[in-house]
């Protein structure tokens, strides 16, 4: 998977050379209704500090993805392989194929091919 390009992301950082500061600008919302917050980290250690919280956030995150694909797979018997096709189809934008057909018993519907 490609990584997205920097105007795709729901935020943008940069530097203020006069405050020596790295600012964070988040997106929140969706237009007409958009709004924009600004996030300042003045030290090195404010910005350890950041990305160390982030890379939590991740790792609970993923933690908690992992976890309920077990307890799908053990309580409620499903396919670990078309669970991970169903997951795979829920992130592709261009994917048509209803998550129901995926997870079903019987033949794997066709799953389009990735470059």
């Amino acid at each position: 998977m490609s990584d997205p390009q920097p105007g795709m992301l729901p935020f943008r950082v940069e530097f203020d050379p006069a405050n020596r500061e790295v600012v964070v600008w988040k997106t929140f919302g969706v237009p007409p209704r958009q709004t924009m917050r600004r996030k300042a980290l003045p030290s090195l250690e404010a910005l350890a500090a950041e990305v160390a919280i982030h890379r939590h956030e991740a790792f609970l995150q993923h933690s908690l993805a992992q976890t309920l694909a077990s307890a799908a797979v053990q309580h409620l018997g499903a396919d670990p392989q078309r669970l991970e096709a169903a997951v795979k189809a829920l992130s592709d934008p261009t994917g048509t194929t209803p998550v129901s057909q995926i997870l079903r018993r019987g033949p794997m519907p066709p799953q389009p091919r990735t470059g």
